[in-house]
């Protein structure tokens, strides 16, 4: 497909069949199924279009692109592609612009350890009419995962070996929403080879990664799905006729914007685990009958991002970014490898480890930061002798002459981790503004554990272990890139906020489990618990089966239930 696929805002009707707030997985879900059936579909999204080629590639344009929310104010424009939430026990980031975080993950596409789906806390459906099923296979069949094929064979993935070896355990290859042969894709959109360039998390200048962008919403659009960026959907509420009254903010031209009324019959809020539960407190506040659970049983996922500096041998691990700023050893896409320590035992106890890329618009701030933090890690080990803390300073000035390509950088790895954390967070409205509320985050225990895991790794080949990304600048605070929780699923209000189609219960019927016709959450936000994988297959999948339901609701009401 051509061109643009967002309309100019001056087009925005005043009525449609349907409205879908946010662009990720589960938008692009919802807006592409119910527009093949031939709904009026409307999608609204708050960031930005960006066309292929158009992703930061200078360390000023990744600046640019950056906003920053924290207790202190807003930093940087709102249509900001990179979207950071300072709190002051977890820290999370998010991508902000059309295809959601789509345009700046990982493209790591894992199912879930099946036991995860026989926590209580998860409705019963869900475990049993087999539609969860369903949505995977649909979710495969549009993201087209595939792993990396082992070959040319990449620096960071040996290194990941010897890690693996370390722990007894063995590495491999995790599909990928990554294109890694010129072609068509299942929405009919030509994608280019993937370069292995390491950019994946600054955004694909190439367009070989697989999102949302690039699949279902071209598919939307192509059944006449309106799509409009940089329109903010502040609330709803419900209209005396039934239908669904959508209060938005349109961003465009200028930062302040206009307000814009939407009616519609149904509304699917996608606007992910943070966006949707912003709208859902705030409608709340404004009147809207909702479980009391809103904001409740947020989730980390367990994140660890952490960095193995100056490991014995090259690890070749910084992006190039496309075209390539120099000529080196292909970097492989953003995660190519595999460490899956889910297998035995308890299941909270599992753990994932993927390799990580870094995109090449940091590259020059590299040799400084990781200079100062893992010095500042190394001369943290008291059993260090000074010997060993005086050659972690000589490494350090080795850093800062050699650059991002060449040195203790190239000699660096990235590593993610996902596991289980207790879901205790909330997510509060403090004067009208979203903030999170989790006291103690980071001394849970799967976090130590972790850390002694990436420890033991970071061992075996040499490196200096820096416990969190953001050491030093926001020591003590967990960072998380893949937030769920907020309007997690439940049997009836008491235990949800939705129910296991993504329906939101009605706190004003005299039934706990009665909902209000039209209105659903599709996307991140349902999740009731950790899923200690990256959640992006799972999270589609649920979209998929929650429309699956939606339309045979809608037009096989024999099937209801």
């Amino acid at each position: 497909m051509n061109g643009r696929l967002s309309h100019h805002p001056n087009l925005l009707k005043s009525d449609y069949d349907a409205v879908i707030v946010g662009s990720g997985y589960g938008g692009g879900v919802a807006a592409a199924r119910l527009a093949r059936c031939g709904m009026r579909v409307c999608l609204l999204e708050r960031g930005r279009e960006i066309a292929v080629g158009e992703f930061p590639s200078r360390p000023s344009q990744m600046v640019g692109d950056l906003q920053v929310e924290s207790d202190a104010g807003h930093i940087g424009h709102h249509s900001a592609l990179f979207d950071v939430r300072l709190g002051s026990d977890v820290d999370v980031l998010l991508g902000c612009g059309l295809g959601g975080t789509s345009l700046i993950n990982a493209n790591v596409c894992l199912e879930p350890d099946p036991r995860t789906f026989e926590d209580r806390r998860w409705p019963e459906p869900i475990r049993t009419d087999g539609v969860f099923a369903e949505g995977l296979q649909r979710a495969r069949a549009m993201l087209r995962p595939q792993p990396y094929s082992g070959q040319p064979t990449l620096r960071k993935l040996e290194n990941l070996t010897a890690s693996a070896i370390a722990l007894g355990a063995t590495s491999t290859f995790p599909p990928l929403h990554v294109a890694f042969a010129e072609g068509f894709n299942a929405a009919g959109v030509r994608q280019a080879a993937c370069t292995l360039c390491g950019d994946c998390c600054a955004g694909c200048n190439v367009g070989a990664k697989t999102t949302v962008a690039l699949t279902y919403l071209p598919l939307a659009a192509r059944h006449g799905a309106e799509i409009f960026s940089g329109v903010l959907v502040r609330s709803l509420q419900k209209r005396s006729d039934g239908r669904w009254q959508i209060d938005a903010v349109v961003r465009q031209p200028g930062p302040r914007g206009k307000s814009a009324r939407i009616n519609a019959a149904i509304v699917v809020l996608a606007a992910g685990t943070l966006g949707s539960t912003e709208i859902l407190l705030r409608s709340r506040a404004h009147g809207l009958a909702v479980s009391e659970l809103v904001g409740e049983h947020l989730t980390s996922n367990g994140d660890v991002i952490a960095i193995s500096y100056n490991n014995r041998d090259p690890v070749n691990s910084i992006g190039t970014g496309y075209p390539p700023k120099l000529q080196t050893d292909p970097v492989g896409p953003a995660v190519a490898g595999l460490i899956d320590l889910r297998a035995a035992g308890d299941l909270d106890r599992g753990l994932v480890v993927v390799d990580a890329s870094i995109p090449s618009t940091l590259a020059p701030l590299l040799p400084g930061w990781l200079a100062l933090a893992g010095s500042a890690a190394a001369g943290a080990q008291a059993e260090l002798a000074i010997s060993d803390q005086v050659d972690a300073l000589g490494r350090a000035v080795s850093s800062l002459i050699e650059g991002a390509y060449q040195g203790p950088v190239g000699r660096t790895q990235t590593y993610l981790a996902v596991s289980h954390d207790s879901g205790r967070g909330r997510l509060v409205l403090d004067r009208d503004r979203l903030k999170i509320d989790w006291p103690g985050a980071a001394l849970q225990e799967v976090f130590q554990r972790i850390d002694a895991t990436l420890g033991r790794m970071t061992e075996a080949t040499g490196g200096t272990y820096i416990a969190r990304a953001l050491a030093p600048i926001r020591r003590g605070k967990v960072l998380t890139v893949h937030p769920l929780g907020g309007c997690a699923m439940g049997e009836d209000r008491s235990s949800g906020v939705v129910n296991h189609k993504g329906q939101v219960f009605d706190a004003s019927s005299a039934s706990s489990s009665q909902i209000h016709p039209g209105l659903y959450v599709c996307d991140g936000a349902v999740v009731p618990r950790s899923l200690g994988v990256h959640p992006l297959l799972t999270i589609t999948a649920l979209a998929e089966r929650a429309m699956i339901h939606l339309i045979r609701d809608r037009y096989s009401p024999t099937q209801q239930g």
